[in-house]
């Protein structure tokens, strides 16, 4: 009896532990594009408001088979471009080694080359080049709009879609997305240990906040310290 108590122990707990995801967001439409030319002034028309720790945050969710991990990333700039009552544009620079988790040992990790190998690709960008109404109450999520854009790391570029809250005020553009996207895709291969497998949907979320009365264009990450 005790065997048996002690085997159904081990298989609850396995399966509680399995049950470790990343949570429910809808899945961005990827597809594979040729890695594209980065320029410091993209060309999008309208106001560039700046992007930068201070009034945007970049967070993601991981999973493995026994746990979930939170983390995001502390050093990146960049605008949003707005044109009147539209947003016409999008584009940040992150400093790929500024990534953070929950625990220092999975911090160092992602820096290695097992995944975002920092020392050889330090930066990762996001460019969002469309923004397109969402007919009110046609949406499940609440969204306003499809942001079609690319999102490039490790030399790896992908176009993603998803949806994206929108709201454009007379003295602010606010934004923000809750989207997974498959780490493969952008050569974040990495499997885990055979018996706590890393999952392949990694959890993006973004959110901001610009001031339409500061006009500023986009100061550059020095990704070299």
């Amino acid at each position: 009896m005790k065997r048996l108590s002690f085997s159904l122990l081990l298989t609850t707990t396995f399966l509680l532990a399995a049950c470790a995801n990343v949570g429910d967001a809808p899945e961005a439409e990827t597809t594979t594009v040729e890695p594209i030319t980065i320029v410091d002034e993209p060309a999008f028309s309208g106001m560039p408001l700046a992007l930068n720790p201070d009034n945007t945050d970049i967070e993601w969710t991981a999973a493995k088979v026994t746990r979930t991990h939170e983390g995001g990333f502390s050093a990146f700039s960049g605008a949003i471009y707005v044109d009147g009552e539209s947003v016409t544009g999008l584009a940040l620079s992150i400093d790929a080694a500024s990534i953070i988790s929950d625990t220092d040992r999975l911090t160092n990790h992602l820096k290695s080359d097992d995944f975002f190998d920092v020392a050889v690709f330090p930066e990762a960008r996001f460019e969002a080049t469309a923004f397109e109404a969402i007919a009110e109450g046609t949406d499940e999520t609440g969204a306003t709009h499809t942001v079609t854009g690319t999102l490039t790391m490790r030399d790896h570029t992908n176009q993603i879609v998803f949806p994206a809250s929108v709201v454009v005020n007379a003295d602010s553009v606010s934004a923000s997305a809750d989207f997974l996207i498959n780490r493969q895709l952008w050569g974040l291969a990495y499997p885990g240990q055979p018996d706590d497998l890393i999952q392949d949907e990694v959890r993006l979320r973004l959110s901001m906040n610009a001031a339409r009365n500061e006009e500023t264009g986009t100061e550059e990450v020095d990704f070299t310290d």
